[in-house]
């Protein structure tokens, strides 16, 4: 099925009241008049009536896909408008609540809201695109190399 514009209502209304004038000439329609013009102009305002239709079908689709539209874009501008930016990442805030922390790359580029996995020492990491962000608190674990006495005797 194609996709119907909004555009086309009015040759759907058209067609809708074509079949109408169809209907009020049968109606008018002398006892004199052949009964194969009669059934002609019954066809004609069949078929007539199955486009509208189509159409109309048509249009309730078009109605239902800009509905979920509406309702995606509401919804990305209610979690826009809770989103606080806390570099290096995102919290969403919801009244009280205080929701993340969330990748800000990810958000930035794709508008995902992605939630970081945290190491409870101040580092996260998201999951997604691998990014990690570190807070004011992260310490960088300090590696020591240990070398055997055996192996590395006398250096």
């Amino acid at each position: 099925m194609h996709r119907m514009d909004l555009t086309q209502v009015p040759a759907l209304l058209g067609s809708i009241k074509t079949a109408f004038e169809i209907t009020k000439m049968l109606r008018e329609t002398d006892a004199s008049l052949e009964k194969a013009e009669s059934k002609m102009r019954l066809a004609e305002l069949i078929s007539t009536l199955a486009d509208a239709k189509i159409e109309v079908t048509e249009i309730q689709q078009v109605l239902l896909s800009k509905d979920a539209e509406i309702r995606e874009l509401q919804a990305k501008l209610k979690i826009k408008a809770q989103l606080q930016w806390e570099s290096p990442y995102y919290w969403r805030i919801d009244g009280t609540v205080k929701d993340g922390p969330f990748c800000q790359h990810c958000y930035d580029k794709n508008q995902e809201l992605i939630r970081l996995q945290g190491n409870g020492e101040g580092y996260w990491v998201c999951t997604a695109c691998k990014n990690g962000y570190a807070t004011s608190s992260y310490k960088e674990p300090r590696t020591t190399v240990a070398f055997s006495d055996d192996r590395y005797h006398g250096y």
